[in-house]
């Protein structure tokens, strides 16, 4: 009985002390940066990349010295922009905001560049704000504009699959690069998945 006690009472050391290990390498921050988004499908040739940003928070487990998991919540602007069709204004741009939710698996290769990562990792997103702006450039330098709220003819939910890499300084900033692959299409029944391109920088505590 209490040999059995005793290798109770070692397991339940060994397990806190491994808890204790992953609580102490846990990490948390905020990140920001640029979006390069566009949308890819069927005639989606005519259209520009949209220029933007996305902010958020982010945190990271660590596994093992060489596997990390890093959930993600990030506020991101994206869309396209494209001449008008209408007759009385020169160019469109589409705006579509989401929140997402990544979950990336990073893999460190330290024997190759500490500091180094490579990503890859699914992501959700809800879509929070759909307007389709129509602008056309007066005279005098103003710009007028007419807003349409398109969000009822657009999806939801997003899906979308995240490639990447990044490098993570010893102070805790750290630098990301990651492409973003629409699964789900931009609007129902479309034929249209998001296409957008990301450049981060952050801190972890």
């Amino acid at each position: 009985m209490i040999k059995k006690l005793f290798f109770t009472a070692l397991l339940m050391g060994m397990f806190s002390h491994q808890v204790m290990a992953q609580l102490d390498s846990f990490h948390m921050g905020f990140k920001f940066g640029s979006n390069l988004a566009d949308i890819k499908g069927e005639d989606t040739d005519n259209l520009d990349m949209r220029s933007s940003v996305h902010i958020g928070l982010v945190a990271e487990f660590p596994v093992n010295e060489y596997i990390a998991v890093q959930p993600e919540l990030l506020y991101s602007f994206q869309g396209i922009k494209t001449e008008s069709a209408e007759p009385n204004f020169e160019e469109e741009r589409l705006k579509l905001d989401y929140i997402y939710l990544p979950v990336m698996l990073k893999y460190y290769p330290f024997y190759v560049v500490p500091g180094l990562s490579f990503e890859a990792g699914p992501q959700i997103g809800f879509l929070t704000s759909a307007i389709l702006e129509r602008r056309n450039n007066l005279d005098g330098g103003t710009t007028e504009t007419s807003d349409l709220d398109i969000k009822d003819g657009t999806s939801e939910i997003d899906f979308g699959f995240n490639l990447g890499f990044g490098y993570h300084f010893e102070i805790g900033a750290f630098l990301q690069a990651r492409y973003n692959l629409g699964i789900s299409d931009v609007f129902e029944d479309s034929g249209v998945q998001h296409s957008v391109f990301q450049f981060s920088t952050g801190f972890k505590f």
